[in-house]
This record gives structure tokens, C-alpha cells and sequence, in this order.
């Protein structure tokens, strides 16, 4: 008994020694790697971010030299891709270099306390030899597994953070980003997908009470104000609320309705703040959120920005300043791959192009990955990013232009001047056309194909001069185009002359923007009542559903679900 005790003394001794050992080699090498990440992002990074500054210059100076401003698209590309990856090496080394410390700590008082005692016995006869032989083999088996799970968490260090797996026909693509293809199977922006208003999912329901509670399938509380629409990805929803003190951003689980997490976004000591003006109207939390399916970004009135991660930590924020805007700003966000979107449109002078830009954070860091400068005037539409044709497009429109520009570069690719007053209405596409709306005026469509400059002359295909919306957008299919007033006048339009198909006036004041549902319409006014129409060339209403709490903001949809932001509450409405 005395031999197999000083056995297994002596095995668990080894197996301590051979399993310090190998945390030790790895707990080296993580360290040499953490190591020369962290010198490659302080030295390598800043001075490749300084030559692509360079280049961008240069570009200033030669902007119709293609060779440079693919070779500018390329090197900022792979310098976000090195940025990326070096962040969260940085972040699971860490958390890996930590727990092989502890395993080979561990490992180490283990060995000691089980150092052997006795002089070592030498084994006699079958049953001892067997004993070592298979105490030998144990031994062997626990440092290999050990070998095997340290090499399996250096892997997911290595290359397992970076990897956002798509599919398309030639098989799996590697991203770094979120692919537009996964952005447009959800509801992720104001309006849904390329900000069109058109729901393509199954199963919505038509038929719901708030007063009785029939098909809802939870109502929550809102704990700040604000006038923005909900964005879904799976089962998290979105909002912000705000103060004049206070900004959060609002994280609900979309099954059961309960407030997951609250993330407050700082409000930096600024005193042009108390002079800014906001309309009731407008609020403090007008902008719609984004999302990309890892990550949540708001802006608020004061131009304050806030990107959260999807447990709610806040992974950074930056602020553009006060914005110079009548009536408070109230642009949502949009997004591209690894961009998030703003349409920065401020100040009052036309052509002024010193204030007003469209700019491109970086999901991941926030930093500037790309800013366009704009002649136009404070507004308050919101940017999309859609496919016109077979390309993305960012879509935007302010007094005096419709302006389309590169995603992914920001460079401008056409214009049209067509349009004056205080812009809101955010423009679509439909028919291969862009469809502007000037509030109170006109409704302008846009010829989109083989667009380049400016399209003024050649481009405008119509111009419909009607009573139009001043808040609410647009939507259309291939063959009627839709107007929404704030009084409730609807109107509907043919998409290829523009020519009037029919007007009704509606029950009620509306903000929030039409959408299109398959073969019918979901209109919801001020007063929380739905109202469901055909998409016909006639007004033909097919149901109305009151929710019983007034309502401002746009709806957003999900697979059988439609979430409503009413003035105090939340609410899933859905069959059992």
C-alpha cells in the first residue's frame, strides 16, 4: 500500500510539473505576442495612419487620380482590418495570459506540496509494473489534453474574434463586418431595410386592441421621452430616451418585453447647450438608433454619440457639438458594412459647405473613417443607405439637392438641385427611380441609372406639384407612390409620370411614415389607431385597430411581430 501511495504521490508530482511547464511555454508566448500587438498598434498603426493621411491630401490635390483613391480605399481598409484584430487580441491575450498565469501558479503549489517524501521505490512484479505503465500513460494523456486546450484557446485569441461568417454561392466568405445581405434580413434602421418602409416579413398580424389586450403580447414602460422608432435585431429591440439632462439608450428583450440594460450616453459641459433650440415636437431624442447585430449606436439632440455593445457596456463615445438647427436636430443613423452613417446637415447659409457633412464612424472604434462636406442647409431627413441598381448607394436630400454618395468612400457621385424649404422626409427608391419630397410642394422622381454629376437637367424625369408631407416619408412599389400629410391627407401617385391616382383624406394627424406590409398599408396616427388600406388604385380600407395611447413614431416589424413606440409604453403586438 505504502509503494502505490508513493505512486501516486510521485504521478501527481509529474503530471504538476509536465502541466506547469506547458502553461509556462504558453504563458511566454502569449506574453511575446501581446507584446509586439501592443508595439505594432503604438508604433506600425500611427505611421501607417499618418501615410494614409498623406495620401488623402495628395487625393485633394489630384482628385481624378483612380490608382490613388483605390490605393487609399485599400490602405484604410487593411488598417481598420489591423486595428480591429489587434483590439481584441489585446482584449482575450489578456484574458488567456491570465489564466495560464493562475494555471501555471496552480500547477506549481501543486507540484510542491506533492513533492515525494520517501525514496523512490522501484517497482517488482506484474501488478506494480502495470500500475506505473498505466499511471505513465495517464500522466502523458492529462499534459497532451492540456497541450490540446491551451492550443485550442490560443487559436480562438488568434483568429476566432475576427471571424463573421457569411455564405454566398462560391461557398463561406470571411468578414469583418456585418454584411448588408444579414442587415437586410432585419429591422435594423429607421424604416427597416434601405430605409424604404417595406416590411418583408411573414405572418404580421392585421387584427389587435390595446384597450382589451387582444394580440398584445406585452406592453412595457419607456423611461424617457423621446419621438424616435424602435430598430430589431432577433429578439433585442432599441430605443433612446432623453432629457434635457439626461441621454440613455434602451435594450428590450423582444420576447417578453423586459428592459435588459439602460446605457447612458455623457453629456459634456457645453454652455451653447442651454441655448439650443428644440422644438417640443423635435424632443431631445428624435434620432433613430442602428444596428448591426453586435453593436447599438444613437445620436441625440445635443450631438452627443454613444456606441453600445450588445450586453450594454459602452464601448466609446464622441460628441460633434452643438448642432446650428432650427428646430433641433433629428437625423437618424444608418449604417454601411463597418460604417455607421450621420447626416450632419447644420447652419443656415446656402452653399456654405464649412458646417454641413455626411460622416463615417468606424462600428468598432468610433474613429473618422471617412467626411464629406455639403452645400446645403440645416434639415432634418435622415440618411439611407440602399441598392440602386446593382450598387449601395447613401441616399440624401436637404435644401437645396438630392445627393447620392459612395458608402464606402464618401465620394459624391450625383446630384440634382430640386428642392427648397425645411426638408424631413427621408427619400426612397423604387422602379430604379429616387423619390424626393419637398414639404408642402412637390413630389420630385429621379432618374437613377447611368447618374453621374449633375443630374439637374437630364435626370428629373417629373415633378408632381401637390400638398405634400412636412414630417412623414414616402413609400411606393413598382407601380403607386404614397404621401402621408401631418393633417391626414393621403396621397398616391403613379410611379412612371407621376400622374395623381387618388387622394383621401384620413381620420386623424399622423408623424409616423406609411409602410407597406405585402398588399396592404399600415397607416398609424397620432392617436394610436392603425389603419390597414389596400395598395390598390383606389382608397379601400381593410381593417382599423386602436392601441389607445398616442403614437409619433414610425413602427418597426419582425418576423409575425410589430413593435409600437407609443408615448409611455412599448408594445409587441402579435397572436399567441
Amino acid at each position: 500500500m505504502n509503494d502505490l501511495n508513493a505512486i501516486n504521490e510521485r504521478v501527481s508530482y509529474q503530471s504538476a510539473i509536465g502541466i506547469a511547464i506547458v502553461a509556462a511555454v504558453f504563458s511566454i508566448i502569449i506574453a511575446a505576442m501581446l507584446a509586439a500587438n501592443v508595439y505594432s498598434m503604438k508604433i506600425h498603426i500611427p505611421v501607417r495612419s499618418a501615410e494614409l493621411e498623406k495620401m488623402k491630401e495628395q487625393a485633394k490635390a489630384n482628385p481624378t487620380d483612380q490608382t490613388l483613391a483605390n490605393l487609399i480605399l485599400e490602405t484604410d481598409t487593411q488598417l481598420r482590418r489591423d486595428q480591429f484584430a489587434g483590439l481584441y487580441f489585446v482584449r482575450r491575450g489578456t484574458i488567456l495570459l491570465v489564466v495560464t498565469l493562475v494555471l501555471l501558479v496552480g500547477s506549481t503549489i501543486w507540484a510542491v506540496s506533492h513533492h515525494p517524501k520517501a525514496p523512490e521505490v522501484t517497482p517488482q512484479g506484474d501488478l506494480k509494473t502495470h500500475q506505473v505503465r498505466q499511471a505513465s500513460l495517464t500522466r502523458t494523456s492529462f499534459t497532451i489534453a492540456v497541450v490540446v486546450i491551451c492550443s485550442g484557446a490560443l487559436f480562438w485569441v488568434l483568429y476566432a474574434p475576427q471571424l463573421d461568417i457569411d455564405t454566398d454561392e462560391d461557398g463561406p466568405v470571411v468578414s469583418l463586418y456585418t454584411s448588408m445581405d444579414a442587415y437586410e434580413q432585419q429591422w435594423p434602421v429607421f424604416r427597416g431595410p434601405g430605409g424604404f418602409g417595406i416590411c418583408n416579413f411573414k405572418n404580421i398580424p392585421d387584427t389587435w386592441d390595446g384597450t382589451s389586450g387582444d394580440n398584445i403580447l406585452w406592453k412595457t414602460p419607456i423611461p424617457l421621452p423621446g419621438h424616435n422608432s424602435p430598430v430589431v435585431w432577433d429578439n433585442r429591440i432599441f430605443l433612446t430616451g432623453a432629457t434635457e439632462d439626461k441621454q440613455q439608450v434602451f435594450c428590450f428583450d423582444a420576447d417578453s418585453g423586459e428592459l435588459l440594460w439602460t446605457g447612458d450616453v455623457p453629456i459634456p459641459a457645453n454652455p451653447a447647450r442651454e441655448d439650443m433650440d428644440i422644438m417640443e415636437d423635435t424632443g431631445y431624442a428624435a434620432c433613430t438608433t442602428v444596428t448591426d447585430g453586435k453593436r447599438v449606436c444613437a445620436i441625440f439632440a445635443g450631438g452627443d454619440i454613444g456606441c453600445f455593445s450588445f450586453n450594454g457596456n459602452l464601448l466609446w463615445e464622441k460628441h460633434l457639438g452643438i448642432p446650428d438647427s432650427m428646430y433641433g436636430y433629428a437625423a437618424s443613423l444608418t449604417a454601411y458594412e463597418n460604417m455607421v452613417i450621420i447626416q450632419w446637415d447644420v447652419g443656415y447659409d446656402e452653399g456654405d459647405e464649412s458646417k454641413s457633412k455626411l460622416i463615417a464612424l468606424d462600428w468598432q472604434t468610433g474613429n473618422s473613417v471617412w467626411e464629406t462636406h455639403r452645400p446645403v442647409v440645416n434639415s432634418w431627413p435622415s440618411p439611407t443607405v440602399a441598392k440602386v441598381g446593382d450598387v449601395y448607394q447613401a441616399l440624401t436630400c436637404s435644401n437645396p439637392f438630392v445627393i447620392a454618395y459612395d458608402p464606402a468612400t464618401g465620394n459624391e457621385l450625383y446630384r440634382a438641385e430640386c428642392l427648397s424649404g425645411d426638408i424631413a422626409s427621408t427619400p426612397i427608391v423604387a422602379d430604379n427611380k429616387l423619390f424626393a419630397i419637398e414639404p408642402y410642394n412637390k413630389l420630385v422622381a429621379i432618374n437613377t441609372e447611368n447618374a453621374s454629376g449633375d443630374i439637374t437637367e437630364t435626370h428629373i424625369l417629373w415633378e408632381t406639384e401637390e400638398e405634400m408631407p412636412d414630417i412623414c416619408s414616402p413609400v411606393a412599389n413598382d407601380q403607386y407612390i404614397w404621401t402621408l400629410v401631418t393633417q391626414g391627407l393621403l396621397g398616391c401617385y403613379n410611379v412612371t409620370d407621376g400622374t395623381q391616382v387618388y387622394t383621401h383624406q384620413m381620420d386623424g394627424d399622423f408623424q409616423a411614415s406609411p409602410t407597406l406590409v405585402g398588399d396592404a398599408m399600415y397607416l398609424l396616427s397620432e392617436k394610436g389607431t392603425m389603419f390597414i388600406i389596400a395598395t390598390g388604385p383606389e382608397y379601400k380600407e381593410i381593417k382599423r385597430n386602436e392601441l389607445g395611447e398616442k403614437c409619433y413614431a414610425s413602427p418597426a416589424f419582425g418576423p409575425g411581430r410589430i413593435y409600437i413606440r407609443a408615448e409611455e409604453h412599448l408594445y409587441a403586438i402579435g397572436a399567441e
